[in-house]
C-alpha cells in the first residue's frame, strides 16, 4: 500500500518508469529576455534555436498542444481574458514535463513542448499527463462559462517526414488527426 501512495506521488509505477529518472543533459543558457513575460515560457526565437540544434544532436520528440474541438466556447468568451488563460495553460503543461524540457507558445491557445532526450513511448505518457493536467477545466467569466480541454500532437527527431515546413509544421499538420481521434493525442 505504501508502494502504491508513493508510486502515485512520484508518478512512476514499476511499468511506467520515465526518463525522469536519468539524468537530465545540461540545458542550453536562457536569459532573462528569453521569456515570455506573459506565458512564462522560452519565446519562440530561442526555442527555434534550441530546437535546431538539438535535432542536428540528440534524438527527442516535439508536442504541439492546442485546445480541442469541445473548448470552442472558451475562444468566443475569452478572448478578453486571454492574458489571464494563457499563463495558466503554459503553467499546466510545464508542469507536466521535466523542468529541463522546454515550453513555447507559438499562436493563439497552441503551445509546443520540446521533449530532448525522450523516446516516442515517453512523449505519449508525457502528452497524456498534458490532457490529463488541463482536461475538462472550466473558467468563469463575467462573459460566460467555458470548458477547456487539448489535443496533442507529437513527432519524433530525427525524422525522415519532416518536409520544408520542420517538425513544427509536421505537429500542427497532426493536431487535426488528433482532434478528430477518441485519445486527442497522435504521436509519430
Amino acid at each position: 500500500m505504501a508502494k502504491s501512495w508513493l508510486d502515485w506521488i512520484t508518478g512512476k509505477s514499476e511499468e511506467n518508469w520515465d526518463r525522469r529518472s536519468d539524468e537530465a543533459r545540461d540545458l542550453p543558457p536562457i536569459q532573462a529576455g528569453d521569456i515570455d513575460p506573459t506565458t512564462g515560457a522560452v519565446n519562440w526565437v530561442r526555442f527555434a534555436a534550441i530546437l535546431e540544434g538539438e535535432q542536428a544532436v540528440h534524438p527527442g520528440v516535439l508536442l504541439v498542444v492546442d485546445l480541442d474541438d469541445r473548448s470552442a466556447a472558451i475562444e468566443a468568451i475569452a478572448e478578453d481574458h486571454r492574458a489571464d488563460i494563457l499563463p495558466w495553460l503554459a503553467q499546466s503543461i510545464k508542469q507536466a514535463v521535466r523542468a529541463d524540457d522546454l515550453v513555447t507558445h507559438l499562436h493563439g491557445y497552441a503551445f509546443a513542448v520540446l521533449l530532448r532526450g525522450a523516446p516516442q513511448a515517453i512523449a505519449a505518457q508525457l502528452a497524456s499527463r498534458i490532457r490529463e493536467s488541463v482536461d475538462d477545466t472550466l473558467f468563469m467569466t463575467a462573459s460566460g462559462i467555458a470548458r477547456l480541454g487539448v489535443a496533442v500532437s507529437g513527432v519524433s527527431y530525427p525524422s525522415e517526414k519532416a518536409g520544408e515546413g520542420g517538425l513544427i509544421e509536421e505537429a500542427l499538420d497532426g493536431l487535426a488527426e488528433a482532434k478528430n481521434s477518441d485519445s486527442q493525442i497522435v504521436i509519430s
